[in-house]
């Protein structure tokens, strides 16, 4: 029992180090910090978040959430650049960790790193639904999806940075600047998406993402000569799965279900 604590306690505070020394920077020190953020984050947006908007008129953030928008399209399209700039001259179906201090390696530790950030200023998304009282925004997809790629980024990161997970990062970023142009579309004009004819494929653009992300880590699993870790991203993909899932039961109810009830 004393043993399992005691393995327990050095990956909470990675003593001895246990991460790759190249990633230790601000947002990546110990697992306690990715915890504590999400704790507040769940606190916050349950609790802490309606609590104080209670009484209170929701906010006026046209501004804020136009500025918002148009800097995750720069920074989402920034990183998507940097992916593709790494991955033109790797192979598909095998890209290892790689430990070296090569200029592939650096980009794609820098790639993988402002992806992180990336995912960590995406939770602010969530805040600006409490603030407007946007409860129904703010489902089980959105709290998962947004928690769950916030932990994906920040193990894969800490432990075996860059590699195969660059795909993961290309195919997000890249979905992500025509959501955030969308979202930028429906902040200056909100009676923009009332009958926007292409609202829906956003949706199945996210669909899309995470098949095209399954079947880019597929080949580190079935490929034994491969040696990025094949038993995170198993685990990755089981994870992917359930949000193609999660999305594809949010498509059916929300635009056939409805459809074929009208």
């Amino acid at each position: 029992m004393s043993t399992m604590l005691d393995k327990v306690f050095e990956i909470l505070t990675d003593s001895p180090p246990i991460s790759d020394p190249r990633m230790d920077r601000i947002f990546l020190g110990t697992p306690v910090q990715l915890i504590t953020t999400i704790a507040f984050y769940l606190f916050f947006i349950y609790k802490l978040g309606p609590n104080f908007m209670k009484e209170r008129k929701t906010f006026d953030l046209k501004e804020i959430l136009i500025g918002y928008n148009i800097l995750q399209i720069f920074f989402n399209l920034g990183i998507f650049i940097m992916g593709v700039t790494y991955l033109r001259n790797q192979s598909f179906f095998c890209i290892p960790s790689d430990k070296s201090e090569s200029p592939e390696a650096t980009l794609a530790l820098r790639t993988h790193y402002y992806y992180l950030l990336l995912k960590y200023f995406d939770l602010v998304e969530t805040v600006f639904y409490v603030l407007r009282k946007k409860e129904r925004q703010i489902s089980f997809l959105h709290v998962y999806h947004h928690i769950g790629v916030l932990v994906a980024a920040w193990v894969s990161a800490k432990y075996f940075p860059g590699g195969q997970a660059v795909f993961v990062g290309l195919y997000n970023t890249l979905i992500h600047c025509i959501m955030y142009v969308y979202y930028l579309f429906s902040a200056w004009n909100p009676n923009y998406t009332i009958d926007i004819w292409w609202k829906k494929y956003v949706t199945l653009l996210q669909i899309v993402q995470h098949c095209l992300i399954f079947i880019s880590i597929l080949p580190v699993v079935v490929n034994v000569n491969c040696t990025y870790p094949k038993g995170w991203a198993a685990l990755f993909m089981i994870n992917v799965g359930f949000i193609v899932y999660l999305f594809g039961r949010f498509y059916k109810n929300t635009y056939l279900t409805k459809k074929k009830n009208k």
